[in-house]
Formats: C-alpha cells, structure tokens, sequence
C-alpha cells in the first residue's frame, strides 16, 4: 500500500524525531554497525509476524517479504536462517530479566512482608553459597551470566542496599526498586529504555483495540510557559507527580500476588516530567 506524500513525510518526521533521541543515549555505548544489526533481525522478524497473521496457516512468500523490509532475497535468506538457528538475538524480555535487581529488591521485600520477624529479614548474610542473600538471588532469577557481586554493586548504587563488608551483611533500604536513584547512567539508560518500552506497548495495544478496551494515555502541557517560571514549574509538577505516585503505589498494592513468580504480568502506570 503506498502511503500518501504528506503522510510519509509526517510519519518519517515523526520517526527521526523519535530515533534522534534515543541515538543521542546510544552515542559512544553502542556502535551504528551493532544498531543497525539489532534492527535489521527485529524488522524481519516482525515484518514476518505480521505477514503471517494476514495470511494465518501459511507460509511468507520472500517476495512479499522483499517488498515489505526492502531487503533484497539474498539477505532475507541469510538472516531468516539466523532467525531460525535459534541463535541468540535480539529479544523482548520480562522487566525482571531486564533489571534483575528489580525482582530481587521485589522478592527481598515480600520475604521481610511475609515474615514474623521483618527486623532480621532485612538484613542477609552474603559471600558463600549458602548465604541468605545468594539463596534469594537464585529463587528469584535465572543467575546465568550474572555474577552475585555485579547484582550487589548495582543495588548499592540505586541505593537499593547497604554494604557492610566486615560483617559481610547487607542490608535493604527501600521497598521497591528505583534505577533513577542511581548514580550508574548505565542503569539510567536501561530504565529510561523500559519506560519508553512500556510507552509504545501501551500506543501499539490501542491502535488494535476497540475503544472501549484501550489503555489510558494522555498528556498534560503548555506552549505559554515563561522561561523564568521553569523552576518553579519543575518544583510544582514534581509535587504532583510524587504525590500520584503514592497514590498509585497504594491503589496497586492489594492487588499484588504476596508469592514473586515468572508467571506473573507486569502491569502498571508511568509517570515523567518533559519539557522541549
């Protein structure tokens, strides 16, 4: 289907605007050559998925597959069988195996909730393989490639938890995990990039979902906004913003399972501050 002249241009600035920001994250902690490599599987894979689910029960032609990515079939053929190899690439994954530590400081915080004794809960003993805090991280992910030092640095530096390294104890300082509090931008980018996920996941459900079945999304802004009010402004949405996040967390809480499981759905709302 050809896309009208100023629909195509409207959709393609609307792309390069988009693509421009998160390039600039991107810059200098992920080569083009990688980007584009990551792109090219995700498109071919999803252009696939989409062919077939106009055409259920049968195959993609490559023809059609030429006209819809713009790759020529040589290409097609050598990524398809990448595609097929079951060689690693480049999935959607679960927030938790996204942000691990996000699950631990979950499951951490349900053992303290659950227990008689929630004083002694919040503190774990780590550095052997029967300590309490290894024994949570195993119940909780999958630890293949992930080191149990690399999971105690990064929850330090979210100010998730407190090191005492001569006691070889930690201790859990919050309730729920929050990469924003870190001082690690490889963290930052890694929550920016799931609220962004999130975001187009909530934009793609409501595009193909009657009206009465689409998600909440909108937002509030000004054109007229003195530039000497900035500050101010900033400091009043914040206030706001932290207060419906309370609010959020109390709504969401009776509706928490008490047991953390893989089975589970993520499910919950956003809140962010933008300016232009």
């Amino acid at each position: 289907m050809n896309v009208p002249t100023n629909e195509a241009a409207l959709l393609t600035s609307a792309v390069e605007n988009v693509f421009r920001r998160l390039i600039r994250l991107l810059v200098g902690k992920i080569s083009l050559v990688k980007l584009q490599e990551i792109i090219r599987y995700v498109y071919v894979e999803e252009a696939e998925k989409c062919l077939k689910r106009e055409n259920p029960g049968k195959n993609v032609p490559m023809t059609k597959m030429a006209l819809v990515t713009g790759l020529d079939t040589r290409t097609l053929i050598q990524v398809r069988k990448r595609l097929e190899s079951g060689e690693q690439r480049y999935k959607q994954q679960l927030l938790a195996d996204l942000t691990p530590e996000s699950a631990i400081v979950e499951a951490w915080a349900t053992r303290i909730e659950n227990s008689p004794n929630k004083k002694s809960q919040r503190v774990l003993d780590y550095g052997s393989y029967d300590s309490e805090f290894e024994k949570l991280v195993r119940s909780t992910i999958s630890t293949r490639g992930i080191t149990t030092q690399s999971i105690i640095q990064r929850l330090v530096n979210t100010r998730s938890i407190e090191q005492y390294k001569e006691k070889r104890e930690l201790k859990l300082i919050v309730d729920q995990y929050s990469p924003y509090l870190s001082d690690d931008e490889p963290n930052i980018i890694n929550a920016a990039f799931s609220a962004i996920s999130n975001l187009i996941s909530t934009i793609e459900h409501n595009l193909s979902s009657d009206h009465s079945e689409k998600f909440f999304q909108r937002q509030s802004w000004t054109f007229r906004l003195n530039p000497n009010d900035s500050s101010a402004f900033r400091k009043s949405m914040r206030s706001l913003l932290e207060k419906y996040e309370n609010q959020a967390r109390n709504k969401i809480a009776p509706w928490e399972n008490k047991e953390y499981s893989k089975d589970l759905r993520t499910a919950g709302i956003g809140f962010y501050y933008f300016e232009e």
